[in-house]
């Protein structure tokens, strides 16, 4: 391609952030396709990283001085490279930053590149884009920014994160085994890519929630048969099941290998997933949760709070008001959700475009959210 970036490339970008050098199909910034960890820490400076090991062997280290993640392949070569959103470096391909910024922004500015170097683009699971050429494929998460006092909060803006990878893996970066366990094991939410179409605030019905006991026609501890009628006989129109002794694991003798639960149901028409539990007990699959769906759901009431297809951080702000007033806990899970402690009720976030709004996951009193 015209204008290719040589040289490792590093620098302070908006924010202070670092700045590197995007080489297509050969590094990026200080890192070069093939180094092995010790010359990865080595170029970032960083000794001691969190990493997975499989078999003896280095899978990937995450460097969260610089927000990125190195992967390894089967000799322990560097094959491809995470960037955070957030926290990572500002990767710049000809003059443009890919990282940390509005995901219709850089497809344009994606498109508009491609098109000039002849180079094709593939649409990814997140609806963003794959570029083999360059060994780049682009992802979107929610923006997080410091507050007043330093400390990290969501906001809600969609900004770019980054997968640089070599030759071998541009094709189909995820295909690869440790790619995919590298981004399941970083709590990424699942990809949506669209349409992001929102149900308009007067289309939505109104629920009132009792936290601990029901979420508007829907009561905890209902039977999928009873939980499908309550929505006046929808079908799901998907469902989530696990094996809980799979062959070949030592829980393989504790159960049928074969045996499957149900753990999760979706209805589209009503924009609200169901979530299972009960079998350890032996009486599931029974509701436990209740989300609703920030697209397309209904309204959820929490003492006249609405919960659903708000900015997210108006509805933060009036769970926070809520807690301070009467006397309550906040809990911060892994996600970065916010719940009120002893009530089970979660504000979360779905992707509209550039911006998110909020949904409402209610649970009852047995149900954990990781």
């Amino acid at each position: 391609m015209t204008g290719r970036n040589t040289g490792v490339g590093m620098g302070v970008g908006v924010g202070g952030r670092a700045s590197w050098l995007l080489d297509p199909l050969v590094g990026v910034g200080p890192l070069r396709f093939g180094m092995s960890p010790e010359q990865v820490n080595v170029a970032l400076g960083e000794d001691a990283p969190h990493g997975v090991l499989s078999g003896g062997l280095r899978l990937w280290n995450r460097y969260r001085q610089h927000g990125v993640s190195a992967i390894f392949g089967p000799r322990e070569q560097l094959v491809a490279v995470g960037i955070n959103a957030n926290r990572g470096p500002l990767v710049l391909l000809e003059g443009v930053v890919l990282v940390g910024r509005a995901p219709s922004e850089v497809r344009a500015d994606i498109s508009r590149i491609a098109l000039r170097c002849g180079v094709k683009e593939v649409l990814n699971a997140e609806g963003e884009q794959d570029v083999p050429a360059w060994g780049v494929s682009v992802g979107a998460v929610q923006q997080w920014l410091p507050d007043a006092e330093g400390f990290p909060q969501r906001g809600d803006a969609v900004v770019t994160d980054l997968l640089v990878t070599g030759p071998g893996l541009a094709e189909n970066p995820y295909g690869d085994a440790t790619v995919a366990s590298w981004r399941s094991n970083s709590r990424r939410p699942a990809p949506e890519p669209g349409p992001w179409t929102v149900r308009p605030e007067r289309e939505r019905p109104q629920w009132e929630c009792v936290p601990l006991e029901r979420v508007g026609p829907l009561r905890f501890e209902m039977t999928p048969e009873q939980v499908s009628a309550a929505l006046g006989g929808e079908t799901a129109s998907s469902r989530g099941t696990y094996h809980p002794f799979p062959a070949g694991t030592p829980w393989a003798a504790q159960g049928d290998p074969a045996e499957e639960r149900l753990v999760e149901e979706r209805f589209e028409a009503a924009g609200v997933c169901a979530h299972y539990l009960g079998w350890e007990e032996g009486r599931g699959p029974l509701l436990a949760a209740v989300t609703a769906l920030g697209r397309s759901g209904p309204q959820v009431l929490l003492d006249g709070i609405p919960l659903v297809g708000r900015p997210v951080t108006a509805v933060e702000a009036d769970i926070v008001r809520y807690i301070t007033d009467n006397d309550l806990g906040l809990r911060l899970p892994v996600s970065g959700d916010k719940e009120i402690y002893g009530l089970g009720v979660l504000v979360r976030a779905a992707r509209v475009g550039d911006s998110v709004i909020s949904e409402a996951r209610l649970g009852a009193e047995q149900w954990y959210e990781e």
